[in-house]
């Protein structure tokens, strides 16, 4: 089995991903552990931040794929050096590292959000207008990758806007916090009026195409790939009428106020092209319906909302301001 690294493993995608490779891979975790998600064994996961990984972590590995960065927008935000520390200078770093080793492939996971606003429909030769500090950082980290050489393939997903059920679930991405509002107080109530667009894919099927992505044979190397599907840009509001339909909810509300301004649509004929094998398994109705079903079971342990709960940690003194657990 070829053996990986998963960077962020423990994490929303991660979790995911190695849930459902487990049996395919060797993977071998890395992950800071922020969220509180180490599973019963810790055979094959490394306890640390991104910023400290070293050469040893990397021994005997073929395929990284790198998904430890902090993981949003306001997150990012938060503080915007520890963002560039973290999510750019962190990245470099393991780039060099895995530089002349028997690495050979390396999997970065971008974002659509590079795109930030725009009424074009963006395509991995648009010219990217990145709006906040995460976006920013996985900008400088494509330009890096295509403006060095490596000794080993590096490919690029940007992915749309993720959804669906995790074990390590997110509430603070919009298809996930829509369902769960609706599910938890049986209506939604926006601020925003709910015109900016959004690209979406299940993390299932981003999983999907990291796994495509590793098992093609042909030389990759620096290409980049919008992730996701055609007929999977929605506005804000259909999204909210489509969890409403769902739910059969009585009442929806939107407001005026929009303090996000990202809005963009995405063209996906590239991955197609690539990939002609590869269609999405999860449209919005059936990964709401399944966020649905898995609601039904699920408690609350305070890590859904990446921010606050680095915040907790912060003001508990877990966690210094610079994110170094104390």
């Amino acid at each position: 089995m070829k053996k990986i690294l998963l960077t962020g493993g423990l994490g929303y995608i991660g979790k995911y991903f190695h849930e459902v490779n487990k049996s395919s891979y060797d993977i071998t975790v890395l992950d800071t552990n922020f969220f509180g998600n180490i599973p019963g064994s810790n055979k094959n996961i490394i306890l640390k931040d991104i910023r400290s990984v070293n050469l040893d972590d990397l021994k005997d590995i073929e395929v990284i794929i790198h998904m430890a960065e902090l993981s949003n927008d306001p997150l990012g935000d938060l503080n915007k050096k520890i963002t560039k520390k973290i999510n750019h200078d962190g990245t470099v770093k393991l780039l060099n590292l895995a530089n002349n080793t028997q690495v050979t492939k390396f999997i970065y996971m971008s974002s659509a959000s590079v795109y930030g606003f725009t009424e074009n429909i963006m395509d991995e030769l648009s010219t990217t207008n990145p709006l906040t500090e995460y976006s920013k950082a996985k900008v400088a980290n494509e330009n890096y990758i295509l403006n060095n050489e490596l000794s080993f393939e590096t490919i690029m997903l940007r992915n749309s806007t993720a959804f669906g059920f995790s074990k390590n679930l997110r509430l603070d991405l919009v298809v996930n916090d829509l369902t769960y509002g609706g599910f938890a107080n049986g209506k939604i109530n926006l601020l925003s009026d709910g015109t900016p667009k959004r690209p979406l894919v299940h993390i299932h099927d981003i999983c999907s195409v990291i796994k495509k992505v590793i098992e093609d044979n042909r030389n990759l190397d620096k290409e980049i790939f919008n992730v996701g599907s055609s007929n999977m840009n929605f506005s804000i509001k259909e999204i909210a009428e489509t969890v409403g339909s769902i739910l059969d909810l009585d009442e929806i509300t939107f407001g005026q106020f929009d303090s996000d301004q990202r809005s963009y649509q995405v063209n996906f004929d590239k991955l197609n092209n690539f990939f002609p094998d590869f269609k999405i398994e999860y449209n919005l109705s059936k990964g709401i319906e399944n966020l649905v079903k898995n609601f039904k079971h699920y408690k609350l342990n305070g890590s859904e909302k990446r921010l606050k709960k680095l915040q907790s940690l912060i003001d508990n003194d877990n966690l210094t301001n610079d994110l170094y657990w104390n």
